[in-house]
């Protein structure tokens, strides 16, 4: 993998690369035969303040979400889910929901600090 430092031109026939983190310099063939582009990754994934939609024929739950890439960017897509998934969530976001009272409760006992 490395980054392009150097396009072919016409006093080099290749292209010029270098690791992403620096090191010593190699080549690939002008054609880019063995060149791939590597994806951004992705860093997170955030719900859409839009409504869950259930397709009961196919069993799936489609969430409307943002993934956001390392580079800055987002896309807008669906996170499907199945029916056996949505129930799993369900349970993990109650016990959440459940935490999250029992620790505001307990700071309104405990009083400010």
């Amino acid at each position: 993998m490395g980054v392009v430092v150097a396009l072919p031109s016409d006093i080099s026939a290749s292209y010029q690369l270098r690791p992403p983190g620096g090191g010593e310099d190699w080549r690939a063939r002008s054609d880019g035969r063995t060149l791939r582009p590597v994806p951004v990754s992705v860093t997170h994934v955030t719900p859409l303040k839009q409504a869950a939609a259930y397709d009961h024929r196919a069993r799936q739950a489609a969430v409307p979400v943002t993934v956001h890439y390392e580079d800055g960017d987002t896309c807008e897509t669906m996170l499907v889910l199945t029916s056996t998934q949505v129930e799993l969530y369900y349970m993990q976001f109650d016990q959440l929901i459940e935490a999250e009272e029992a620790a505001r409760e307990h700071e309104l006992r405990s009083g400010p600090c």
